[in-house]
């Protein structure tokens, strides 16, 4: 028999047993709801995802899909087509670090990455103390990320992504950022000990060098750390830790912490180009970039 339940799951139940054999939560079109799973089932092969709708009126497969990456660290990206339009970056223990209001006492968003799944799922309803107030999270037929609040009458929208110029996936380039809190004007910004290589690429200035030469780190604070698609994790590692790692590996670029919860946790390491990173002003992460020994 089929069921619509109150979380708006429409399920396929054996009458005999009660197992669920087919639900609309594993098939999402434009919108993720509470207690809705986006991401990969490593058991079953399924794949979770967002697609934008044609247009207001046609539910049709649109231009547009917010897809979670396995690859590398997992992150989740915007897509039109397979060109990647925007990147909310890796779960950080408490949020996507792309999306910094996410640790509102609106949201409470649950990744799980283990053997079994790498997954988000909302639970915010959970939390809430005024039943009226519900969330929905959507991409819509231009490809803009929405986070929307629902209060007493009316959707209210509380987040959205690609409504700045940094939000662009690589609007600056390689090892550089994108800081527009400038008060003068907009700019993209070499990481310290680079300096400009073209219009929008960074280099490590001449006659450095950065291998066991008392090189170390300048800490950049409030940031979206770079893409993290070939990067290393190691979740058993103390910030230390992972400082003492990447001084041992001449080849690495920056570290940062992979979990932000308990005061930091776990080891992100970055070899090679530091790509799509930006600046925020009152939230983010501590990124730490190698710097030789001068500086």
């Amino acid at each position: 028999m089929a069921k619509l339940l109150d979380i708006g799951n429409l399920v396929l139940v054996q009458q005999d047993s009660q197992r669920v054999t087919w639900q609309s939560f594993d098939y999402p079109t434009n919108t993720m709801l509470p207690f809705m799973k986006l991401g990969l089932d490593w058991q079953t092969g399924l794949n979770r995802f967002l697609t934008s709708w044609k247009s207001k009126d046609d539910p049709g497969i649109g231009n547009y899909s917010f897809q979670i990456v396995t690859t590398g660290y997992p992150q989740a990206f915007v897509y039109m087509g397979r060109t990647i339009l925007w990147r909310a970056r890796s779960w950080t223990g408490l949020r996507w670090s792309g999306v910094p209001k996410m640790t509102s006492k609106y949201f409470d968003v649950q990744f799980v990455n283990n053997q079994d799944e790498t997954t988000i799922m909302d639970h915010t309803l959970l939390n809430l103390s005024d039943p009226k107030v519900f969330s929905k999270m959507m991409v819509n037929k231009s490809g803009i990320m929405k986070w929307s609040l629902w209060k007493e009458t009316r959707w209210v929208e509380y987040w959205s992504a690609l409504q700045e110029l940094c939000d662009k996936y690589l609007n600056c380039g390689p090892n550089s950022y994108c800081d527009p809190y400038n008060v003068v004007t907009f700019e993209c910004k070499c990481f310290p000990r680079f300096e400009p290589k073209s219009s929008h690429d960074c280099m490590r200035k001449k006659r450095v060098s950065m291998c066991n030469n008392r090189e170390g780190f300048v800490k950049l604070e409030q940031m979206k750390v770079p893409d993290t698609s070939i990067e290393h994790v190691d979740m058993r590692l103390s910030m230390n830790e992972c400082k003492q790692k990447c001084l041992r590996n001449c080849s690495c670029m920056a570290y940062a912490s992979a979990n932000e919860s308990e005061g930091g946790i776990g080891c992100l390491t970055w070899q090679g180009d530091l790509v799509d990173t930006r600046k925020y002003p009152d939230q983010g992460q501590d990124l730490y970039i190698r710097v030789d020994a001068i500086v």
